[in-house]
């Protein structure tokens, strides 16, 4: 092999494993992150980098608003200032001065909304508490169950389902980008089931092929620490060796130029 060729190999061989320290750096700083999947490091390709879907452990919390996915989907959230939406796993929303279930970042999640004493939530969109209790009551509770029903409790005693989550499953997940802040885009890659558009059908909690939903619980990193810190010690060893080709390929360049001066 020629002498450049080795020394281009060097460097392919050192960007490639440097960037699978920080992927591998990234998944052990976020071992605590709720719902956060880590990253899958491959150096067959450049330094290819997918999302690993496997289930978190789940941890019940007691908050109301805390919700998790137990099986496959993800929350759909809206960001209102440019209504780009987002995939995640982080169930840890809680409802804004307006009271739209929204993330940490602000951003709203979706669902079934609409609904009512009588009359089932069937319009998509923003889940928020109900504006127009029943006249003369105040309401007093609300709760989510496993199919994501939003279940509202007055002070008449009455009790209305208003809102319904509703999760995106995906036939290819590991094509999802992490966009910041625990959030995925890249959905027309990752093939929605069912499309693009949510709906009342193939997006329902304990549908076919669909998670259910675990109230008052929070899914953990699905991070495999043990797994991480060994692939980092094998990535850095790696990319030593890779600096090391090139600093000897470079020592070959100067001692064969020093022979014909």
């Amino acid at each position: 092999m020629p002498i450049s060729a080795s020394i281009q190999s060097g460097v392919t061989a050192m960007k490639a494993f440097s960037k699978g320290v920080e992927t591998i750096s990234a998944n052990i700083a976020n071992a605590n992150t709720t719902g956060y999947k880590s990253k899958t490091v491959s150096f067959s390709t450049m330094m290819d980098d997918s999302i690993k879907n496997s289930q978190g452990s789940l941890t019940v919390t007691g908050v109301k608003t805390d919700l998790a996915v137990s099986g496959e989907g993800f929350f759909r959230v809206l960001k209102t200032d440019d209504n780009s939406q987002y995939v995640t796993r982080a169930g840890d929303f809680h409802l804004d001065a307006e009271g739209y279930l929204v993330n940490s970042s602000n951003y709203r999640v979706q669902g079934l909304t609409g609904g009512a004493a009588g009359a089932a939530p069937a319009a998509v969109g923003s889940i928020r508490v109900s504006q127009t209790p029943p006249a003369g009551a105040e309401l007093l509770s609300f709760a989510f169950d496993k199919k994501g029903n939003f279940t509202e409790t007055y002070s008449n005693g009455t009790t209305a389902v208003t809102n319904r989550v509703l999760i995106q499953r995906f036939s290819n997940p590991t094509a999802l980008k992490l966009d910041g802040a625990n959030m995925f885009t890249n959905f027309e890659n990752a093939a929605p089931v069912g499309g693009l558009a949510l709906n009342g059908l193939t997006n329902l909690p304990g549908g076919v092929g669909n998670g259910t939903i675990e109230p008052e619980t929070l899914e953990l990193s699905n991070v495999d620490l043990t797994n991480e810190f060994a692939t980092l010690i094998n990535a850095q060893r790696s990319l030593q060796a890779s600096s090391r080709i090139v600093t000897v390929s470079d020592s070959m360049v100067e001692d064969t130029v020093n022979l014909k001066r």
